[in-house]
């Protein structure tokens, strides 16, 4: 055997749900896997929903809403646990929305449409070693306390992250923005995304171009979920008005802003260029269902795909270089303020109680 196979491998795999879920449940792992001496790789592919199924303890943990009931800590699999590739008997593996059955950009692995490989391994010497587990769930400690956390905020479930409970908080309105707790989160989160993610050249030139034709030196983010998030228990989607008004605000105190404006929909896109002008506002091209409320994402449509996962990833890159973002409780939004921590924002769930 290779001193290759002799290497632990934590294999990454996807999940049925948008780009920047998986993406962050990603980098989760990556954190996970560098701690704690494994070589991760990313098969992003057909996936578990949820990667805590099975694991000791998870069910009573959600069913009671707290970590404490999880007994296993590692989640690494043994003979007596559900095997993370072949699942457990009846829950249904699902296949990364991205995916394409004729590959794109010359691989299967949709990790690759977007991103460099992680390292020299690939995923078949993973699935060769000796010693591989897949997927798991970092969560700190059994416990709600928010600073040993990484991304996640409770071992039960996906949700919350962090973040959302972390951003604008009352008790550090005062602070520079470099001062707070919510900056030393995101900065942590971004050493991991910047020590291991690199976007294809093809796709940062995209970006890059689009960036040096239309930014300027003060440009307010946009990024305006709707669609199926009016669904979302307990944050449902705001009206279109209440971004309005946050907008509105941004501007009258930086009047020479820009308005850079990425979105799930064209609805609210339209909105905002009534409001503002086409002189202000400006947006990339890109596949958006044409109801602020629709009833799905373009992710659970026939419209995705490849192509769709690459618009996704040049607005969230793009975001991350404004100077201010205006969002809610969006993985877009999330992945774009952990990209560059220096972002301030305007985080409208905290505005307005929901």
């Amino acid at each position: 055997m290779t001193n290759k196979n002799k290497n632990k491998f934590l294999i990454i795999d996807s999940r049925p749900y948008g780009l920047f879920s998986i993406f962050l449940h990603t980098i989760d792992n990556i954190k996970w896997a560098k701690d704690n001496g494994y070589t991760p790789v990313v098969r992003w592919g057909p996936g578990r929903r949820d990667p805590n199924h099975g694991r000791a303890g998870a069910r009573e943990a959600s069913q009671r809403g707290h970590p404490s009931f999880v007994t296993d800590r590692t989640n690494f699999l043994t003979d007596d646990k559900p095997p993370s590739w072949n699942n457990t008997a009846g829950l249904k593996h699902c296949q990364c929305l991205y995916w394409a059955e004729e590959g794109w950009r010359e691989t299967t692995n949709p990790w690759l449409y977007y991103f460099e490989p992680l390292n020299e391994y690939s995923v078949e010497e993973a699935e060769a070693a000796e010693h591989d587990v897949a997927d798991i769930f970092m969560a700190g400690e059994f416990d709600f306390d928010l600073e040993n956390k990484f991304l996640i905020a409770n071992l039960h479930s996906y949700e919350p992250l962090a973040l959302w409970q972390l951003l604008e908080r009352e008790s550090e309105a005062d602070l520079p923005h470099n001062e707070k707790y919510e900056f030393q989160h995101r900065k942590r989160v971004s050493d991991v995304i910047s020590e291991n993610v690199v976007v294809r050249k093809e796709i940062l030139d995209k970006i890059d171009k689009f960036h040096s034709k239309n930014f300027s030196d003060n440009v307010l983010g946009v990024h305006v979920r709707g669609t199926d998030k009016k669904l979302e228990y307990p944050h449902k989607a705001l009206p279109i008005s209440a971004y309005i008004e946050a907008i509105q605000e941004y501007v009258d105190n930086n009047p020479d802003c820009k308005i850079y404006v990425a979105s799930d929909n064209n609805e609210a896109i339209m909105e905002i260029f009534k409001k503002f002008g086409s002189k202000r506002v400006f947006v990339t091209n890109a596949t958006r269902m044409q109801s602020y409320l629709s009833a799905d994402p373009i992710c659970l449509t026939p419209s995705t795909g490849p192509k769709h996962g690459e618009e996704v990833l040049i607005e969230c890159m793009l975001l991350s270089r404004t100077n201010h973002l205006i969002c809610t409780d969006s993985n877009v939004a999330a992945s774009a303020l952990y990209i560059n921590p220096n972002i301030t924002t305007t985080y409208l769930n905290r505005k307005h109680g929901k």
